[in-house]
């Protein structure tokens, strides 16, 4: 029986086995000792089959490790919804984690590491994990979105201040998570975005597979989406739906019962997105596609814009890692102001030249460049000829 506790309770208990006062966490635990495996006995408790001499160890290896400054117990809470057995054990963890790195602060990245070894939603079957997660620097984006994506971040790290300090969970009792849009044309960042949010709040994000949720047989869609956000909430994970048309699209005039279908899983996906109180990011490339109910459910929406000149030299210059060696003939000027192309075609870009110096034992070139630009932009059927690369058409 799993007994889940509120926010400012799992705060109490993770500020406690950090400064390893168990005799806390024994009070809290005691009302539920029972239901966790722990028994009385003379009137303590005492968990079934345990040894003192590991209590004791345990205690002065959690003693042994400080938390890092920067890292925050209460937005911790606001992210994993754990049981005061799992807020111990993660502790615990966090703490071998530590020994075994050698490191004497227990930060952001290990108790995230600790906590995520004590859920036990599956994702696998219909979503994939996403490894990479890009920083801020790496993103390249106008700073009025950066600012929002920022704002919703915020959501998650302070929501035990408006919620609970404030009193605003006294009026919104239904719909706490946070859900965000990315929109905009193809290769702008939108998927990239996901990831640096994902990195932001120290969180794992698990990209829904749609092939495996979207079924043809009446009923199957919803049950597939049920027991992903089921899934998600027991794992404390972000859902990212990528390319998300296909769920989203507007409901339509009922004339046979496919209509009414299609209708019925929009309808249970906004109700899924209401309940579910962790974070919900979908991309799209067509907003006006989207059903307009779900932006009154959507905690904010992100456009991405086809990045100008300026942006696509940061791009340029971004891409390429400082471990590549670049020969000095490289004009990122000339490249950012003749070809405008998005982000995703310029990584593409960057990729192929890489491989191809690599391929000569070379540094990598301008020649090498225009190469793969041109094999970029055939690739996406633009008709190019010597003259679009004026001074540097003898390259191909």
């Amino acid at each position: 029986m799993r007994v889940h506790v509120c926010a400012y309770t799992r705060r109490v208990l993770s500020q406690s086995l950090y400064h390893g006062r168990h005799a806390d966490v024994k009070k809290v635990l005691s009302g539920t000792a029972k239901e966790r495996g722990f028994v009385r006995k003379n009137g303590k408790t005492a968990k079934t089959g345990e040894k003192k001499r590991k209590k004791k160890k345990n205690k002065k290896k959690l003693k042994n490790f400080k938390k890092d400054k920067n890292l925050d117990i209460h937005e911790l809470a606001n992210k994993f919804s754990f049981t005061p057995l799992q807020i111990k054990n993660t502790v615990e963890d966090a703490s071998k984690i530590c020994n075994e790195k050698k490191d004497k602060s227990i930060n952001k990245s290990i108790i995230c590491e600790a906590a995520y070894n004590q859920v036990s939603g599956n994702l696998t079957d219909k979503a994939t994990l996403i490894r990479k997660k890009h920083t801020w620097d790496e993103l390249v984006l106008q700073k009025e979105q950066k600012d929002i994506i920022k704002r919703a971040c915020n959501h998650i790290k302070y929501k035990h201040i408006v919620y609970d300090k404030w009193g605003m969970g006294k009026r919104v009792l239904y719909g706490r998570g946070l859900s965000v849009l990315f929109t905009g044309p193809p290769g702008t960042g939108k998927t990239m975005a996901a990831q640096v949010v994902a990195n932001e709040l120290g969180l794992e994000i698990y990209k829904v597979d749609l092939s495996k949720v979207i079924s043809k047989y009446i009923g199957e869609s919803e049950k597939n989406l049920g027991e992903v956000f089921d899934s998600a909430k027991k794992s404390n994970v972000i859902l990212l739906f990528d390319e998300t048309d296909a769920l989203f699209g507007k409901r339509t005039e009922v004339k046979d019962s496919h209509d009414k279908n299609a209708n019925v899983e929009t309808s249970y996906l906004l109700q899924k997105m209401e309940e579910y109180d962790g974070i919900t990011i979908m991309t799209t490339n067509f907003i006006e596609n989207i059903d307009k109910a779900f932006f009154r459910r959507i905690s904010y929406v992100v456009h991405f814009t086809f990045p100008d000149a300026t942006a696509r030299k940061e791009i340029w210059l971004k891409m390429y890692p400082k471990e590549m060696p670049i020969s000095k003939d490289v004009d990122f000027d000339y490249l950012a102001k003749n070809f405008e192309i998005a982000g995703g075609s310029i990584k593409n870009v960057a990729v192929n030249s890489g491989f191809m110096a690599a391929a000569e034992s070379k540094s990598v070139e301008m020649k090498h460049i225009i190469k793969a630009l041109e094999y970029e932009m055939k690739k996406q059927g633009k008709m190019i000829s010597k003259t679009d690369f004026k001074e540097y058409g003898y390259l191909i």
